[in-house]
């Protein structure tokens, strides 16, 4: 199976889908099509050169925690019963997913004052709070992001001002637990720092949005030493995507 990821073309239009040639409709695009059509490989797909400490553990536990809830057939072999533990826990990767994706579009539907699902106003509410309080002004939403003298491009969720400074924000939906305190990922300040540079923006932040305890966040401000200290980690990082992919695009200003 060839891997897809998230591409875009020199405008910063998304190329996430190509026609299927073969069988008609759409399918993913790849690194294929990619080189193919000078496209842009995202911030999130150069990061899969990296290892994913925080994630990889978290499917981890879906897989442990499938393995000790889902009860054995009688006279189930030991392939199918891992196959069955397997589909079981990456089902809860996806719902997560899904749900992440439901949270990031009720959020950007409110400040833009359109409509959105009623059932995400737990998650919604907090963060309403966290703009009134932190003085935030939204500037730009969904705002498409492309480097060409680097060679990569984006989607960060908002262009904020705060006390008159220009902010990347990026959502982030996480399942929390009491005990512990929210703190980015690590490859997380990277990715803000990525947008920032394109973007013109001299902070960043990340805000948290808690998917087990309803109504708490957590936030991650990242100031200009920070940004710039990651984005320098970060042109390396892209630096290896493209050698180990064996393709550079379309460099220089767009």
């Amino acid at each position: 199976m060839k891997e897809s990821g998230h591409y875009y073309d020199r405008n910063g239009n998304a190329v996430f889908q190509v026609p299927n040639k073969s069988k008609g409709g759409m399918r993913y695009t790849t690194l294929k099509d990619c080189k193919s059509l000078n496209l842009y490989p995202s911030v999130t797909t150069i990061f899969k050169v990296l290892a994913a400490p925080e994630l990889d553990r978290w499917k981890q536990q879906q897989v442990l925690m499938a393995s000790m809830t889902l009860p054995r057939n009688p006279g189930e072999d030991d392939e199918s019963y891992c196959a069955r533990i397997m589909e079981d826990a990456f089902k809860q990767v996806s719902d997560a997913a899904d749900l992440g994706t439901s949270i990031h579009k009720a959020l950007e539907n409110h400040f833009q004052g359109l409509p959105y699902d009623p059932i995400m106003e737990e998650y919604v509410a907090p963060v309403k709070k966290w703009v009134d309080h932190n003085r935030v002004k939204f500037l730009q939403h969904e705002l498409r992001l492309v480097n060409a003298e680097v060679g990569y491009a984006g989607t960060t969720d908002a262009l904020i001002e705060k006390d008159g400074v220009l902010y990347v924000l990026d959502y982030k939906s996480r399942k929390t637990k009491p005990e512990y305190e929210v703190k980015p990922w690590s490859k997380e300040p990277m990715q803000i720092a990525a947008y920032a540079h394109v973007a013109k923006a001299t902070r960043g932040v990340n805000l948290y949005i808690s998917t087990t305890e309803p109504g708490r966040i957590g936030e991650a401000w990242y100031d200009e030493k920070t940004l710039a200290d990651n984005y320098n980690a970060f042109t390396h990082v892209c630096k290896y995507w493209q050698f180990a992919n064996g393709y550079v695009p379309p460099i220089g200003k767009v």
